[in-house]
């Protein structure tokens, strides 16, 4: 199984199982180009889930996601602008005026 198949399973099913937890390794380890034990944004670049989550995953803001603070991506909301709503004149609104 693919490195982002099996985060993308682990995120969709919000599972922490063992072998949820092994794959979350295995896809840190991936995209931690450098080595040195954490996942900057750059290094994350190619991953639209993980880039989503970032800066609500960074907790302590430095920037990149510790392995404890990758291993929570699943937990994290994607906020989504909310659109503004009008009640339709067939409901109570009133009806736009042309003027």
């Amino acid at each position: 199984m693919k490195p982002v198949a099996a985060l993308c399973i682990a995120l969709a099913t919000g599972g922490a199982l063992g072998q949820s937890q092994t794959a979350t390794d295995k896809y840190f380890d991936s995209l931690d180009l450098n080595g040195d034990g954490y996942v900057s944004l750059a290094e994350a670049a190619g991953q639209p889930e993980v880039v989503k989550r970032f800066d609500r995953a960074d907790k302590n803001r430095d920037g990149k996601l510790s392995r404890k603070e990758f291993a929570n991506l699943k937990n994290v909301k994607v906020r989504v602008a909310a659109k503004k709503k009008e009640p339709s004149a067939a409901v109570g609104g009133t009806a736009p005026t042309n003027q």
